[in-house]
């Protein structure tokens, strides 16, 4: 039998739960928790859940103890058996965490011989210039390239990489002000130096169309870095990214759009960010307000205009619109300009266009007929936009309406989520596969992305950053309950509370999982930083694996064990969010 807990700890206003993993002929009849002292301070009755699909990890119970809220250190005993201690607090978990993950970005920087390289950087192919490129954040443990965003060529799982990540240091800092816990201080003072850092990059990548440059190609980080590194491209149909030559290397000529983002690339988070970046001051900042805010002016004008241009199919879609609405949003709550609130309900209205009536009466949000949406990092985002652009918008009806569409998406991927033996409450996501849509835990193997997959930390933590937003202003009760609860489950499976009982964030809990590349520790994770996490088996899409240590049909866990920047925005932003 295993107890299995948040191994960080929790929070004492919120949800509370441990599971426990039983193997064949155990059971669980009653669960107490112990103060260090060894007294029991409650005793509850675990709820039987059995086995989880293909996992072969067990069967379940989920022990709720959310009425326990006194701060300290406690266990859980089953039996004879005790859980490893946790902390519950009132805001220090919480603020730890900020705390470690925004300094896993500080470590991120770019620095050293790749900053300097970074200064004066060619095209990788036949075009003519240099860009002054330096700063940025490493995207990934063993990854030293620095992106907006990649897998450009797969139309619909487009992640918003350094973009995203200089716009979450921003929210977060308003949203720990508008707690108006004086404890935050510092982190909100770190969250601007940490955003500026990002926003000031994005200066630097602007291209003189009015685009922004893609990505900064990585090499490989274990030879000489000097004169290596270039401006990168992707083909629009296809991807360097997993081999020498594209697929339709031989039918595309590279253009300067290949160097360049669409919307959906990076580019929609990028106006967001500097939108924000205008509304506020940090004594680094390389510009002025009124430098930023002219920037993201002038790439949403050119970009609203010739998006198509960049994408690879050469439309707009779903991921384009909710990019498109976070930055309009931005750009509204700086300028107080009223074409961008036109732009922002005119794109609300695209995002609604994009949901179908399923025979529940709930919404699911497609990317196309008959496609539901997913998405290995930003599942929540279109969520959160429309959440965001609801609170901007004046008129009630409009406001209603977009909190309305936002509460059936969620309500229907928590349907999804509720409908299946699930005790750690993972988000589970809809593909569609051989015309049918099937549901699963993690992200599947075969995608318009493939070979790309890996663990889903960011997915998960942007639903649970979803739902707190939508708990904040849904007037629903019973909804807000669930959307707290979906909060906190996907966090806790980051800090430990898993099947594999590791905690996710390097240096943090039990069990951390470490990056080897070809039977090699060469890349360390740094601490702070969040791995891509638990996916499904290596054969079985219904199956579970956590590839800790090489065997020998891996030489490279990057699915399982690397760190990436995605996972870690995610997770600050959740957090963030949490009111304590």
């Amino acid at each position: 039998m295993d107890i299995l807990t948040n191994h960080v700890g929790y929070s004492a206003s919120g949800p509370k739960k441990a599971v426990i993993q039983c193997m064949e002929g155990e059971k669980a009849e009653a669960f107490s928790v112990l103060d260090l002292e060894g007294n029991k301070i409650y005793t509850g009755v675990p709820v039987y859940v059995g086995r989880v699909a293909n996992w072969n990890t067990g069967n379940y119970y989920r022990a709720d103890f959310t009425e326990v809220t006194l701060e300290g250190t406690y266990r859980i005993q089953v039996g004879e058996q005790c859980s490893q201690e946790f902390e519950i607090s009132k805001s220090l978990v919480t603020m730890r965490m900020l705390n470690a993950v925004s300094y896993y970005f500080k470590a991120q920087r770019s620095s050293g011989e790749w900053l300097e390289d970074d200064r004066s950087l060619p095209f990788k192919g036949p075009r003519e210039g240099e860009v002054d490129a330096h700063g940025g954040w490493y995207d990934a443990t063993g990854d030293y390239g620095i992106h907006l965003s990649h897998l450009s060529h797969s139309t619909y799982h487009n992640p918003q990489q350094i973009p995203f990540s200089a716009y979450t240091f921003f929210k977060a800092h308003d949203f720990l002000t508008e707690s108006q816990n004086e404890q935050y201080s510092m982190l909100k003072r770190r969250m601007l130096d940490e955003g500026f850092f990002g926003a000031d990059f994005l200066m630097r990548m602007r291209a003189p169309s009015g685009s922004f440059f893609r990505s900064i190609n990585r090499v490989d980080a274990l030879t000489s870095v000097e004169g290596t590194r270039r401006i990168g491209f992707e083909y629009k149909r296809s991807s360097d990214q997993f081999s020498a030559v594209a697929a339709t290397a031989g039918e595309e000529k590279i253009e300067d759009e290949n160097y360049e983002v669409s919307l959906r690339s990076g580019g929609g988070l990028a106006i967001a960010a500097l939108a924000i970046a205008g509304r506020n001051y940090y004594p680094s900042a390389e510009h002025t307000q009124k430098e930023y805010i002219q920037a993201a002016k002038s790439a949403w004008i050119y970009l609203s205009e010739n998006n198509e241009r960049y994408t690879n199919d050469g439309k707009w879609n779903l991921v384009d619109e909710y990019c498109a609405l976070m930055a309009v949003t931005e750009l509204y709550i700086t300028t107080k300009e009223y074409d961008y609130l036109q732009k922002a309900r005119q794109m609300a209205e695209k995002i609604y266009a994009r949901t179908t009536v399923t025979g529940s009466g709930l919404k699911r949000l497609e990317v196309t007929e008959g496609v539901p949406y997913y998405h290995a990092a930003d599942e929540g985002m279109p969520v959160v936009a429309l959440l965001q652009y609801a609170e901007i918008e004046p008129d009630d009806d409009k406001k209603a309406k977009a909190v309305g569409y936002a509460e059936d998406i969620m309500r229907w991927k928590l349907m999804v989520t509720d409908n299946r033996p699930n005790p750690f409450g993972y988000p589970v996501l809809e593909s569609k596969e051989e015309n049918q849509i099937v549901e699963k835990f993690f992200f599947p193997h075969h995608s318009t992305a493939a070979p790309w997959w890996q663990g889903d930390n960011a997915r998960i933590a942007s639903i649970a950053a979803a739902c707190a937003e939508l708990s904040r202003v849904t007037v629903d009760e019973e909804l807000a309950a669930r959307c707290r609860r979906m909060v906190q489950d996907p966090l806790d499976w980051i800090m430990g509370l898993n099947p594999f009982d590791s905690c996710m964030i390097e240096g943090y809990g039990r069990n951390n999982i470490q990056y080897f590349f070809k039977q090699r520790y060469d890349f360390i994770n740094c601490p702070g930083g969040i791995v891509n996490g638990i996916t499904s088996g290596l054969t079985d899409e219904q199956g579970i694996a956590f590839v800790q240590h090489p065997i020998p049909e891996i030489d490279d866990n990057w699915r399982w064990a690397e760190q990436w920047i995605p996972h870690a925005s995610w997770f600050i932003y959740a957090s963030a969010l949490k009111r304590e």
